[in-house]
């Protein structure tokens, strides 16, 4: 199995760096021109809008978007669109998703402020219909594509449609993510070219996702496995940054939804990911980080499930959090950034990325989330069977040919 995830890590490693390259290379100082832009507009409003993964990158550059303004001495406000106390109230529609066009209209959007919407596909239908409601009222819209742009780049201008050329929309969402790595990297580096930078980026990124060691990955996905067919819990918490936990519950709904796509008699799944602005309202703020405490309560679930975690540094929150661990039986896997870490040999397993920024080090969770959720689903078939016939001679090729966004367009044609 190491050797197989070797090649599939290789592959996508290369498919990320040099999409990743080509598309800020080609569109990144536009894009972060017309951003920064809207933030000198007094009183402005850029709006996020995407699905599932695509709104967690639209959450990753609200994060980045508001270090860039402040940085700068600007004011921007960011919108995503999703509040789950009003979704769980949302009547039956057409489509699948939010109505964000009902977000822009209760909040009077006019062309100072500026849509952007995120799509793997190109094909969500709330989205769509924003494309049509912003040309129809003269508002700003941008859109950061994948799969070469879907029914959106037809319904909005060419100039404004940055679009990834690439059929896997898993490493889309990857290499526009990068986005948010790179928004401050024209103030962090003065006299640097922004090709340089982006070179330099790229190379830290590669280095990164060659460094991860395929037992690392391999051991977390067989504990995941594990953890689904025993009925145990399974923890997907992102430290130290909001970015870092907007990435874990994106891969925490990968391996829910898509991770057990196709398999016969797919497994329960109970997950508790990070609590982020995506999906948890801060009830908890009265407590001592305690909407963390509350999801990660691991002080009864002796032996029970797996925890994937990832951090940017090594503080004493971590160092906590991994002894609570320890003491509980639970196994865990730690990515992280900066600093040092010692830990008993066979429960918890941490490799070291050398990462410190924070988008950069979140970026990389997202890409080893993506590549353990495809494996996740390779060992349940393999154990399990599918509901087609899957030719695994090949398991390499197997994963990278199966993007985990299948499971969404099945979703969206109505055929699950």
């Amino acid at each position: 199995m190491d050797r197989t995830i070797e090649r599939f890590r290789s592959h996508y490693a290369g498919e990320v760096t040099s999409g990743m390259s080509l598309f800020l290379e080609t569109y990144g100082e536009t894009i972060i021109d017309r951003l920064t832009e809207v933030c000198r507009r007094p009183r402005s409003t850029i709006y996020l809008f995407g699905n599932g993964g695509s709104h967690a990158i639209s959450k990753c550059l609200e994060y980045a978007l508001q270090d860039h303004a402040l940085k700068r001495g600007l004011r921007i406000r960011v919108q995503t669109g999703v509040d789950i106390h009003k979704a769980t109230l949302l009547p039956d529609s057409k489509h699948v998703g939010i109505s964000f066009v009902e977000v822009l209209d209760s909040e009077s959007v006019d062309a100072n402020d500026l849509v952007i919407v995120i799509s793997g596909s190109g094909n969500s239908d709330n989205l769509c219909e924003v494309a049509e409601y912003a040309a129809a009222n003269s508002i700003p819209i941008l859109a950061l594509l994948g799969s070469g742009g879907g029914r959106l780049a037809g319904l909005i201008p060419k100039a404004s449609c940055f679009t990834v050329p690439l059929v896997d929309q898993q490493i889309s969402e990857d290499i526009i993510q990068s986005l948010a790595c790179l928004l401050d990297a024209p103030l962090s580096q003065p006299g640097t070219t922004w090709k340089a930078t982006i070179k330099a980026s790229v190379a830290e990124l590669q280095r990164a996702i060659a460094a991860v060691p395929t037992s690392f990955i391999a051991g977390a996905a067989q504990a995941v496995v594990d953890s689904f067919l025993n009925r145990k819990f399974t923890w997907v918490l992102g430290l130290d940054h909001p970015a870092l936990s907007v990435c874990a519950e994106h891969v925490a709904h990968n391996l829910y939804w898509d991770g057990i796509y196709e398999v016969n008699n797919p497994p329960s799944r109970i997950i508790f990911s990070s609590p982020t602005a995506c999906d948890f309202s801060g009830v908890s703020n009265d407590r001592r980080r305690g909407v963390l405490e509350i999801l990660t309560g691991v002080s009864d679930s002796e032996g029970q499930g797996v925890a994937l975690l990832s951090s940017l540094t090594t503080k004493s929150p971590v160092l906590s959090l991994l002894e609570q661990l320890q003491l509980a039986g639970v196994p865990a896997f730690l990515l992280f950034g900066d600093g040092s870490i010692e830990v008993r040999e066979g429960s918890v397993t941490t490799h070291k990325t050398g990462l410190k920024h924070p988008q950069l080090q979140a970026l990389l969770s997202q890409i080893v989330g993506h590549m353990l959720g495809r494996v996740i689903r390779l060992k349940l078939i393999e154990q399990r069977g599918a509901y087609r016939d899957y030719d695994l001679s090949n398991a390499a090729k197997f994963l990278v040919d199966f993007d985990l966004a299948q499971r969404r367009l099945l979703d969206h044609d109505g055929r699950a």
